[in-house]
C-alpha cells in the first residue's frame, strides 16, 4: 500500500505515527487528566491512519497533471474500450485515476467538472458491472462512452510525452523538442538501435 499511495497520503500517515508514538510512549508522568491517551488506544489509531484508502489522484489539478492525467491513465482507458472483462476488471483504478486527475470535482471544484465527473462515474460503473458479469458488449460501450465524453485519444505513444520507455523525466521537456534537438539519433530517447531502420541490429 505504501508504494502505491499519494505523497500526501504518506505525509499525513508519516505525521500521524510520529505523533501517535509520541504520545504513546511519553515518560510517565508526564500525562495528566484528560490528555492521557493509552498506548493500546495510541496503537488502535496508528492502525486506523495506516488503513488502506480508495485509489484516487492528489486532488491538485493544474492544467499540467490534467495532460499528465489524460495522457497516462487516459490512454489506458482507450486501450480498456477494446479489452477483455477481465483486463478491464484488473485495470479499473486507471479509470479512477484519470477521472479523479482530470476533473476537479471536489468541494472546490467547477460546475463542468464535477458535472462530467458524476457522469463519467456512472459510465465506470456501468462498464464495471458488465464486466463482472461477463458482458464485453455493455463493458466497452460504456468504456466507449467515456472516450467521447472526455475526448481520450491515445497519448503513450512513441512520441508522447509520457511514453514509459522514453529514457527521461516523464512529462518535461516535451518529446518534440528532445526529438529535434536528436535529430537523426532520435531513437536513441527509447532504445540503443533504431526499430525503425529495416538494416537495425537485433537485440540479444
Amino acid at each position: 500500500w505504501w508504494s502505491k499511495s499519494s505523497s500526501t497520503e504518506r505525509h499525513t500517515t508519516a505525521l500521524a505515527m510520529a505523533s501517535l508514538l509520541a504520545v504513546a510512549f511519553a515518560l510517565p508522568g508526564t500525562q495528566t487528566g484528560s490528555a492521557v491517551l493509552t498506548r493500546r488506544g495510541a496503537v488502535g489509531a496508528l492502525v486506523a491512519a495506516a488503513a488502506p484508502v480508495a485509489v484516487s489522484a492528489d486532488g491538485a489539478n493544474s492544467k499540467a497533471t490534467v495532460d499528465k492525467a489524460r495522457a497516462i491513465y487516459g490512454s489506458r482507458v482507450v486501450r480498456l474500450a477494446s479489452a477483455s472483462p477481465e483486463a478491464i476488471i484488473e485495470d479499473q483504478n486507471a479509470i479512477t485515476l484519470f477521472i479523479s486527475g482530470a476533473y476537479r470535482a471536489g468541494p472546490n471544484g467547477n460546475t463542468q467538472d464535477k458535472a462530467i465527473s458524476k457522469q463519467l462515474l456512472a459510465l465506470k460503473k456501468t462498464a464495471l458491472d458488465g464486466a463482472k458479469s461477463g458482458d464485453a458488449a455493455k463493458a466497452q460501450g460504456a468504456l466507449k462512452e467515456m472516450i467521447a465524453i472526455a475526448k481520450l485519444t491515445e497519448q503513450d505513444g512513441y512520441d508522447g510525452n509520457y511514453n514509459p520507455k522514453q529514457r527521461r523525466n516523464p512529462g518535461a521537456p516535451p518529446t518534440e523538442a528532445i526529438v529535434a534537438q536528436m535529430g537523426s539519433e532520435a531513437y536513441a530517447l527509447y532504445d540503443r538501435y533504431d526499430a525503425r531502420s529495416a538494416g537495425a541490429p537485433q537485440k540479444k
